[in-house]
């Protein structure tokens, strides 16, 4: 017996949900990384400023 599902499979939908999810949050990573180095090179060019 045949069974017929009414509503096509939605998995390629899915995963292309998926893709854009993991895009955004690699995205933030990357940013918040980005932050975090500009960040530390501050500090480093301050803490090796020369004295006058």
């Amino acid at each position: 017996m045949v069974r017929f599902h009414p509503e096509p499979s939605r998995n390629g939908e899915h995963v292309k949900k998926l893709l854009v999810l993991a895009a955004a949050i690699a995205g933030v990573l990357v940013y918040r990384k980005a932050q975090e180095s500009e960040a530390r090179k501050t500090v480093w060019s301050k803490s090796t400023d020369t004295v006058d």
